[in-house]
């Protein structure tokens, strides 16, 4: 009984673990996204699983996309393109935090989180209202 157990608990980690996929095989949407908002920057190596892709960059980014194409989240330790971001929101954070870069984003169903280099959370809404901010220490 408890190999048949472990056999069971092996199995389903390998239905959900993600198989290495080639840079072409990805959909022509996401592949348009990273070459205008991460200029020279090279694909390095792409995960698929059961719902999502996962994509490194050259530049140390990291992307993470739905099944559909549309980004889930994204993070880069230096910065990333805030442009990868609705227009409202890129306003919000330009005029609230002038000197900060977007280091992660994280695509949620009715807003966005994103943490900046200076430690500070946001949580901002498609049209750019904060929601919540805070210290993330």
């Amino acid at each position: 009984m408890k190999k048949l157990i472990l056999i069971f608990f092996l199995s389903f980690n390998l239905l959900n673990a993600g198989i290495v996929i080639s840079p072409d095989s990805l959909p022509v949407d996401i592949k348009k996204f990273i070459q205008e908002h991460f200029p020279g920057a090279t694909i390095g190596l792409v995960e698929q699983d059961s719902h999502s892709y996962e994509i490194y960059l050259s530049d140390g980014s990291e992307l993470e996309f739905f099944l559909n194409s549309k980004l889930k989240e994204a993070e880069n330790h230096r910065a990333l393109n805030i442009s990868i971001l609705p227009i409202p929101v890129q306003n919000t954070i330009k005029n609230t935090h002038p000197n900060a870069s977007v280091i992660e984003v994280e695509r949620k169903i009715s807003h966005y989180k994103i943490k900046l280099n200076n430690e500070i959370k946001l949580y901002i809404d498609d049209n750019g209202i904060i929601l919540r901010q805070k210290y993330d220490d």
